[in-house]
């Protein structure tokens, strides 16, 4: 395990594979749990938010404008699109088996 610190934080919180290969294991379209998936991703966004992955922050009001919409806009889509793949898999749930 990395020992590295950035602050306080270990090296291995701010490593984005690590992080996907987590999520990816945890996604409930790869059979794993939903509740964990949300925990394990509340976690990260908690704890390797993008201004620690370096991101830039930006340096005027029209600048924050134009990013608070686009972040609304992928946190409405993110929300409809959970919605939509929860909808079909316990529509898929309810399909008789094919034997």
């Amino acid at each position: 395990m990395a020992e590295a610190r950035h602050g306080d934080q270990p090296a291995f919180l701010k490593d984005r594979h690590m992080w996907r290969l987590l999520l990816a294991r945890l996604h409930p379209d790869a059979g794993g749990d939903q509740e964990l998936f949300v925990f394990a991703h509340a976690v990260r966004e908690e704890m390797c938010d993008e201004k620690r992955f370096g991101r830039k922050r930006p340096h005027n009001d029209a600048e924050r404008k134009a990013e608070h919409a686009t972040e609304h806009f992928l946190l409405a889509w993110q929300g409809a699109m959970s919605c939509w793949a929860l909808r079909n898999r316990e529509a898929l749930k309810k399909l008789p088996s094919i034997t």
